[in-house]
């Protein structure tokens, strides 16, 4: 700027103040965001321009190559070629930009995550000819599933669709008579089992236990010799002995019972009886006034409970601390004078094994034992029947004179209990006689009400 006296002034900058809001300038952007954005894309599909050469930007195609192009372009419109897959290209990075940080974290592999001195002694083994056994295992373990797999991806046979022989002959008789033709045939198991199920004769599968043997008796048991029609002396004595050792047991079984109600079926008369119903229920009706008395004193003397000092705190706290460390030098005790005990220790396992074998062999014992016994099957026990014996005046000699005792369906029944087959049972002689459900019907009602109602009607009027 000049001035009057022909001098030129310097204008001076004008003093801005940024807090105020006059000072506020709106200045456009756009320009400088289309260039950058051009830019970005620029670099997403083809890279940094930059670094390009000159052949990508400019080319002059000749004669010759332009009618190749067009080749190119009429080939591919009529081939329709199928581009690679939608979900395919959108997993595919779609920037050519590189990344800015080129030692970006990534989750590294087992090889590069272990320690290098311990890769090296397993290189070192492996070249001797050292391979761990848990990949020997493995190999082994490969091997046999391939092999299932093998066994397992073959063809069922199929079907006979042709038949190039007479059914009717030799073979189809066999095939229709016998069954064990059939399961010794060479046929898969789906035409074994068809044919079988057609025939009627196939086997299902049974359980196990129904193989097994729930008892060891015998079917039929032989008696004692004392039962003979003409037994010895000394058997016939044994039996009547035997005999009266179960009659024994039976009277002492009964007498104990008779003995435990016998107190209970005393006859009391009826003042007595009134006399302890008031004392039973007199009972603790004074003893709760004394015990409300008591409470309420022992309630009154109880002293409150005071909070602990901090000196109190840090002592309990001591002695906790000091408890736990005598607790684990006295467990560290232990463990060394477990050292110097080896040999009690072994003799300690090696009698414990020895009462583990008679355990075991007593189990085996008793379970051979069960076998001679009958099982529980039901809320019943099994009780044996009584024994059959005769008394030495009615011991005739001849089995044409022979007093018979017993029942012969009783004792096949009580075989039966015995072994098993049957659970034992006690019979029922109650009857149940239900009350007749009586019920008026409504016609019936409505004509007895109509009837009743007229003869009071009746009485009225004659009053």
């Amino acid at each position: 700027m000049i001035s009057d006296d022909g001098k030129t002034e310097v204008k001076k900058p004008r003093r801005l103040v940024k807090h105020k809001k006059k000072t506020w300038r709106v200045t456009d952007i756009g320009d400088v965001d289309r260039f950058l954005e051009s830019q970005r894309s620029d670099e997403r599909r083809i890279g940094p321009l930059n670094d390009l050469p000159d052949e990508n930007f400019f080319v002059i195609p000749s004669k010759q190559e332009n009618v190749v192009l067009n080749q190119q372009a009429i080939k591919k419109k009529r081939s329709k070629e199928i581009g690679p897959l939608k979900c395919h290209a959108i997993l595919t990075p779609s920037s050519a930009v590189p990344d800015p940080l080129i030692k970006r974290n990534r989750v590294r592999t087992t090889e590069e995550r272990a320690d290098p001195l311990i890769l090296k002694i397993k290189q070192q083994r492996r070249a001797e000819g050292k391979i761990p056994r848990k990949y020997v295992q493995s190999i082994k373990d490969r091997q046999k599933s391939k092999e299932e797999y093998a066994q397992k991806t073959k063809k069922p046979e199929r079907l006979r669709t042709t038949f190039d022989f007479d059914l009717w002959g030799d073979k189809g008789d066999a095939l229709v008579i016998g069954d064990k033709s059939v399961v010794e045939a060479d046929l898969a198991d789906e035409v074994r089992k068809y044919t079988l199920d057609k025939m009627g004769k196939r086997i299902y599968s049974r359980p196990q236990a129904m193989f097994k043997k729930t008892t060891a008796l015998p079917a039929v048991e032989v008696p004692h010799p004392g039962a003979s029609y003409n037994p010895t002396f000394q058997d016939h004595q044994e039996l009547l002995q035997k005999a009266c050792q179960n009659e024994s047991k039976e009277i002492h079984k009964e007498k104990k019972i008779s003995n435990a109600i016998a107190p209970m079926l005393k006859k009391v008369s009826p003042s007595e009886k009134q006399k302890a119903w008031m004392s039973e229920m007199s009972q603790g009706l004074d003893e709760d006034d004394e015990q409300q008395d008591e409470s309420a004193i022992s309630a009154s003397l109880v002293r409150p409970t005071k909070p602990k000092t901090l000196k109190q705190k840090k002592k309990a706290k001591m002695l906790k601390f000091k408890e736990t460390h005598r607790l684990k030098l006295k467990e560290t005790k232990k463990r060394m004078m477990a050292l110097d005990q080896l040999r009690s220790i072994r003799r300690q396992i090696r009698k414990s094994e020895e009462e583990a074998g008679k355990r075991a062999e007593k189990r085996k014992k008793e379970k051979e034992g069960k076998l001679m016994k009958p099982a529980v099957l039901g809320r019943y026990k099994y009780e044996p029947a009584p024994l059959e014996v005769n008394l030495s005046d009615e011991i005739a000699g001849t089995l044409r004179g022979l007093k018979t005792e017993g029942n012969l369906l009783i004792d096949r029944y009580k075989s039966l209990q015995r072994r098993n087959i049957v659970e034992p049972r006690i019979r029922h002689r109650v009857v149940y006689k239900y009350k007749h459900k009586v019920f008026i019907k409504r016609s019936h009602a409505t004509a007895q009400g109509m009837k009743v109602g007229n003869k009071s009607i009746n009485s009225l009027l004659n009053k």
